[in-house]
């Protein structure tokens, strides 16, 4: 298929759709929303879209990357419309700006959430107490943990030697440098983070690791997600993502028995 214009001055909405990356039911969808403008239409009705409204297309995608609604969206086509880059960039810049806020707040959320998490495991991992449940057991209310496990048969699941959500009871005692996924799951996850780290644009070493540095199309919430279920699943790794001068970066470190495995996960670095 043809990446110019064709013959009768424009693109079908099949070649807008190849070269957009947008599918035709939503360049039909913007096009109801007013995000994009009506295309002309041939003599037998067909849609017929120009270079302007593919270059459109191409701020569109980017603002829909950088996680813009449709209102953001159509309020920087308004701009654009007015062919001034100064105006656009501005606006974008400024939507970019509270994204990383609101980003950076939510990672915050999420880091307090799972400790949380580990410390209501560390209490439930103590012995049960003789009788109902009150606030000192963990089941009903925030408790310590005692380091007193339930002990072998016991039905509330505890896991051997007091591990918990990956942390070990005894906090000197080392973590284990194994993933605790299965093969079918452990080969999806190795395909999750291929996508991501295909937009690593440069690796560089840190003690105990590499600081993966990312290119703008990575997207950030997707990132933070599989971080944190890397974490389940391998907590022997650390993680920090970091938004700065420098741009969005991924550092991730591991125990000196893990360095082989972090190699195979995110490549090595020079």
């Amino acid at each position: 298929m043809t990446t110019t214009e064709t013959s009768t001055g424009g693109y079908r909405i099949a070649e807008i759709a190849e070269l957009s990356g947008f599918s035709p039911s939503t360049l039909r969808y913007y096009e109801h929303a007013g995000v994009l403008a009506a295309p002309e239409r041939t003599a037998a009705g067909y849609r017929l879209y120009s270079d302007r409204d593919l270059e459109r297309l191409r701020l569109i995608a980017r603002a829909k990357d950088l996680g813009c609604s449709l209102d953001e969206v159509a309020e920087l086509v308004r701009a654009w419309e007015d062919d001034e880059c100064g105006p656009v960039k501005h606006r974008l810049r400024s939507l970019v700006h509270d994204k990383v806020v609101e980003v950076e707040a939510h990672l915050a959320e999420q880091v307090a959430f799972a400790g949380q998490l580990r410390a209501t495991a560390a209490a439930l991992a103590a012995r049960p107490l003789d009788g109902p449940c009150d606030d000192s057991c963990g089941c009903t209310g925030v408790a310590e943990s005692t380091g007193d496990g339930c002990g072998s048969g016991c039905a509330c699941g505890t896991l051997d030697e007091g591990v918990a959500l990956g942390r070990r009871a005894d906090a000197t005692d080392p973590l284990p440098i194994a993933c605790s996924l299965s093969g079918t799951d452990m080969s999806a996850r190795v395909e999750d983070w291929k996508r991501v780290l295909h937009h690593v644009d440069r690796r560089l070493p840190l003690p105990g690791g590499a600081r993966l540095e990312l290119s703008d199309r990575t997207q950030l919430p997707a990132l933070a997600a599989l971080v944190e279920a890397e974490q389940t699943c391998c907590p022997f790794f650390s993680f920090a993502i970091t938004v700065d001068q420098r741009g969005l970066a991924l550092e991730v470190t591991a125990p000196t028995d893990g360095q082989d495995l972090l190699a195979t996960v995110f490549g090595d670095t020079p």
